[in-house]
């Protein structure tokens, strides 16, 4: 005989069955919709044929928590890339079921917190950090507590003609981040809002958890491609379960638009990819027009550009931070070299890594894509509150 709290518990986990799978076939959907409004950029004669797509849907969806897939998102990946492959992973099928096996979403947040990069990763290359507000309580750049933030923090900021606010977790995309500037009065002016620089409105508008930083200038190198953001470099480390190594999978230079404080490509920015031996091999705008020019007005071709400076470093440091992310199997680190030629951490994306390198023909995880696919079938994620 069921007692009630057994007909509840097995209605709760059926309902949540239920949500999951119509959770899934939502983001399938939109994927679906957004690669079907693209059709326009594929030629008829790029379209692939439907043995080709029947093939690719039998390599990603029997595993998968995915219904369907797009055959546009397929042609746009194959045409734009000049590459037909068989292992570009559909970005439903990312969201569903690989980043979910790869990556510990329930420690994401703790992995990426900002303004703490030293502790967890042992490194010394993050921003400093003038304050700290984690779930309500104020830090110092070494972890003290402050007891009086708004005297500290105007006292810290005394030397500053620049500095930054950006969320301590759950942000991406460039979110919410501000940037003050001292003007010639020497008053502080929101460069990208009306936030007065306080510790009390910056508790109003982000709540329980910010971080106040020095705003990094780029080196002259990277300053060229827009000289009013931080244009980072985005490294995609992966460690395989076969050798338990890290493995850099690809790096992308990400560049604001024209006027921005953040090179995120969601706020209007390029991004230009970057072969392994330092040269650019073409850059993308967010509508996925080919950039092969810098973009600085002067007409330089990108195939004349020396090789990215730094990038041994660069890569270096983020093998090293991923060393030291035990429950991450992929991350997108964004780093760059600052005014003096030092490699300096901006970011770290755990618990969405985005994959949009396969539009420049480059399946995401390369060799690695059948080990990653029989990773990810044997550790499939089926709690739908822990994907």
């Amino acid at each position: 005989m069921f007692k009630k709290a057994d007909i509840v518990s097995y209605s709760y986990r059926s309902i949540r069955t239920v949500a999951a799978s119509l959770y899934y076939l939502r983001y399938d959907l939109e994927n679906a919709d957004s690669f079907n409004a693209r059709e326009k950029l594929i030629p008829d004669h790029c379209r692939i044929d439907a043995d080709f797509f029947r093939t690719y849907k039998q390599r990603w969806l029997p595993w998968s928590s995915s219904y369907l897939l797009s055959r546009s998102e397929l042609e746009v990946y194959c045409h734009i890339g000049n590459t037909k492959s068989l292992d570009y992973v559909p970005w439903n099928v990312w969201f569903t079921s690989i980043i979910p096996a790869l990556n510990n979403k329930v420690m994401s947040g703790g992995y990426a917190e900002k303004g703490n990069y030293r502790k967890l990763y042992g490194i010394d290359n993050e921003p400093l950090s003038f304050l700290r507000f984690l779930n309500g309580i104020c830090y110092d750049s070494s972890g003290g507590l402050i007891h009086n933030p708004e005297e500290v923090l105007e006292q810290k900021l005394k030397e500053q003609t620049k500095v930054l606010a950006k969320p301590a977790i759950e942000s991406w995309g460039g979110k919410n981040v501000l940037v003050f500037e001292r003007d010639k009065k020497g008053a502080w002016k929101c460069a990208n809002g009306e936030v007065v620089l306080s510790f009390k409105n910056l508790v109003s508008f982000y709540k329980r958890n910010f971080v106040i930083q020095e705003f990094l200038e780029s080196h002259p190198f990277f300053k060229r491609f827009n000289p009013t953001s931080f244009n980072s470099i985005r490294v995609y480390a992966y460690r395989s379960p076969k050798d338990e190594q890290i493995h850099i999978l690809h790096t992308l230079l990400k560049v604001g638009g024209k006027g921005s404080m953040v090179d995120n490509i969601t706020a209007g920015g390029l991004f230009f990819y970057i072969l392994p031996d330092g040269k650019f091999l073409y850059g993308l705008s967010h509508d996925l027009k080919k950039i092969e020019v810098v973009p600085d007005g002067s007409g330089q071709p990108l195939s004349d550009e020396p090789k990215v400076p730094g990038l041994n470093e660069i890569k270096a440091l983020a093998s090293k931070i991923a060393l030291n992310a035990p429950f991450h199997r992929l991350l997108a680190i964004d780093l760059n070299i600052d005014a003096r030629g030092i490699p300096r951490l901006i970011e770290i994306n755990l618990s969405e890594p985005g994959g949009g390198v396969q539009v420049f023909g480059f399946p995401f995880f390369g060799s690695f894509t059948d080990e990653v696919i029989e990773f990810c079938k044997s550790h499939k994620k089926t709690n739908f509150l822990k994907i």
